[in-house]
């Protein structure tokens, strides 16, 4: 079957949603890391949950990689649910040995949320694979490149899956994944934007949290 790993930091707004859309026949894990508010006392209604003292994306990541009992895994953020029919066709992947990612959408139809998801959906054609809210791997290949660097906090999927691509086939789902525009909706369009665009070329600071 399939592993649903999904970190959290504070997400008691957002995770109830996320693990109820994810069918009861797979796999639920999820490892708060860091978190202060209700987000664990939430999760363990509904899936195995872990608790990290730090706020480390790729160690949450690879802590419930670590628990997963199966081959297949699916790392899903916390505030991201995935269309109805990717169940089904992540179904008919899970016995391949690939590494992928989906297509993306965002919760509410803004000019500015549908104009940044067809960038994003852009980006796989030019070998950019930073997988927005879901991506997907076979166990072999988490265990072949020893899972996300925890050492980097920014743009992490698109450096574990150009490393995991040397060990596993590279597969673009054209399944949405569903994810909040609470960035959009905090800071506006714009700011968004060129936060990343500086951060992207510049780097070294975490992304700051929207709750």
């Amino acid at each position: 079957m399939i592993s649903f790993i999904i970190p959290a930091y504070n997400e008691e707004k957002y995770i109830e949603r996320t693990l109820k859309s994810i069918p009861n026949n797979f796999e639920k894990i999820v490892v708060c890391n860091g978190c202060t508010d209700l987000t664990y006392n939430i999760a363990k209604k509904y899936a195995k949950v872990a608790n990290l003292s730090e706020r480390n994306v790729s160690r949450a990541r690879n802590f419930g990689a670590m628990m997963a009992k199966n081959n297949f895994l699916v790392f899903l953020d916390a505030d991201t649910r995935l269309s109805k029919n990717s169940f089904e066709n992540l179904l008919r992947l899970k016995d391949k040995n690939l590494v992928g990612t989906f297509k993306v959408k965002f919760n509410k139809n803004t000019f500015s949320s549908f104009s940044f998801s067809t960038f994003k959906n852009i980006l796989p054609l030019f070998k950019h694979h930073n997988g927005s809210g879901a991506i997907f791997c076979s166990k072999y290949a988490f265990e072949k490149i020893k899972g996300f660097n925890e050492k980097i906090t920014k743009g992490e999927n698109h450096e574990f899956i150009n490393r995991a691509r040397k060990y596993a086939k590279y597969y673009f789902l054209r399944n949405y994944s569903i994810t909040s525009s609470r960035r959009f909706e905090r800071l506006g369009y714009f700011k968004t934007m060129l936060f990343w665009i500086k951060e992207y070329l510049m780097g070294n600071k975490d992304y700051p949290a929207i709750r």
